[in-house]
């Protein structure tokens, strides 16, 4: 039996998050017979450049998309307003639709499904997507010094008790998330109601060998060089000052050796802080492509390296670049303590894990200590991080709110 669903999310589809980690799993549950209506939040500029690409994707299918545009500032203000849109939207679909289920993702939209359900009755999952009040402080966004954002994080806290206790059904990114909630929240008695879906990863876009060809030249690259890789954001949680200390160490080994940034973020904070360290330009690479060319550029990456600031929040991450790195192959470098990303690594053979980033552990560290086994590391990306497990496991939560309706 299918489902007619409104889906919530403050991340806009075409943002890259939207386009690897929204919209990939609305259109296999559409393809098994789900219908959706989608109420996201758009940045202007992401929003000019990919409409089209986002529109026709949905072309023809019971995908209903009702863009609104993300409002920066005021800081609070703005996200006040938002929400106020959020909510007049999704009531007024609610009332027209009659949905079968709310499905939102992350906290901000799930204060709009708590109230879509006392309001009309209708069960709604709550995806998550990690600790976000806890990972606002821990990441420096919130300073509970400041009595604005104290309140605002005490709040969140109350709301977060709420959501988990009221909603139908419940998506932790990890399993180490799973158990935390459960430790935090041992009065609720939400195990059975907790399910486990990481960050998959399209299968058929990130593969060893990319169909979508990028236009970018890496023809720069020496060809006798050795790729080391990152991808994603900066700053924040991502630790490039200790990405840096641990190239240069290690380009001071082997003088082959090339860092490749595949990042939208300023450039000039990567040079900035690589001239700090006396790195040469040259021996450091930072690009941008749309999110369909990733892989093309990934292609060239012979080790890819991640480091995340470990805290609390973190045990609910799951970085959906390390799928992406394992789908196409490519052995990892990176850090203890971030969700299931230790153990998935380590028991599949995909590459080498630092306990703790020191001076000391990278000048120690080899790359003949990497353990890397492309067959288990490519099944465990099938049984683990592929978009159709995560489309199966997403339909197994939906099946178990038909019961209730």
């Amino acid at each position: 039996m299918t489902k007619q669903v409104l889906y919530l999310s403050y991340d806009g589809l075409t943002d890259a998050l939207g386009q690897s980690q929204i919209l990939p799993y609305l259109l296999g549950l559409e393809k098994i017979g789900h219908s959706f209506h989608i109420i996201s939040f758009e940045k202007k500029e992401a929003f000019a450049q990919f409409q089209a690409i986002i529109e026709e994707q949905i072309k023809g299918k019971n995908i209903r998309w009702h863009p609104l545009f993300y409002t920066k500032k005021p800081p609070v203000l703005s996200t006040l307003y938002d929400l106020k849109r959020m909510k007049n939207s999704a009531f007024s679909l609610q009332k027209s639709h009659h949905f079968d289920a709310i499905h939102c993702r992350s906290y901000l939209p799930g204060l709009i499904a708590l109230k879509l359900k006392r309001k009309f009755a209708c069960p709604f999952i709550f995806d998550m997507r990690g600790f976000w009040a806890d990972e606002r402080v821990e990441g420096n966004l919130w300073n509970l010094k400041h009595p604005i954002y104290k309140q605002i994080y005490s709040y969140i806290k109350r709301k977060e008790e709420k959501l988990l206790s009221e909603a139908d059904a419940i998506i932790s990114l990890t399993n180490a998330g799973k158990k935390s909630l459960l430790a935090v929240y041992p009065q609720l008695e939400i195990s059975p109601k907790i399910s486990v879906i990481p960050c998959c990863v399209d299968q058929k876009l990130f593969v060893e060998e990319p169909t979508i060809k990028t236009s970018l030249d890496l023809t720069t690259l020496k060809k006798d060089a050795i790729i080391l890789g990152y991808v994603g954001s900066l700053g924040t949680w991502y630790m490039l000052d200790e990405m840096l200390d641990f190239f240069k160490i290690q380009k001071l080994k082997n003088d082959q050796l090339h860092f490749l940034i595949l990042t939208k973020d300023a450039r000039e904070l990567v040079y900035t802080k690589a001239k700090e360290r006396q790195i040469a330009m040259e021996d450091i690479t930072v690009v941008s492509v749309p999110y369909q060319e990733m892989p093309s550029v990934m292609k060239a990456i012979d080790y890819g390296l991640f480091f995340i600031r470990p805290s609390f929040s973190k045990q609910a991450s799951s970085p959906i670049k390390q799928a992406e790195f394992m789908a196409m192959g490519i052995p990892l470098i990176c850090n203890s303590g971030i969700g299931d990303t230790s153990e998935i690594i380590l028991q599949h053979q995909s590459g080498f894990v630092f306990d703790e980033l020191s001076h000391a552990a990278f000048s120690s560290f080899s790359f003949d200590q990497i353990i890397f086994d492309k067959d288990k590391t490519l099944n465990a990306v099938n049984t683990i991080f592929s978009i159709e497990q995560g489309v199966k496991r997403y339909n197994e939560v939906y099946d178990t709110l038909k019961k209730k309706t």
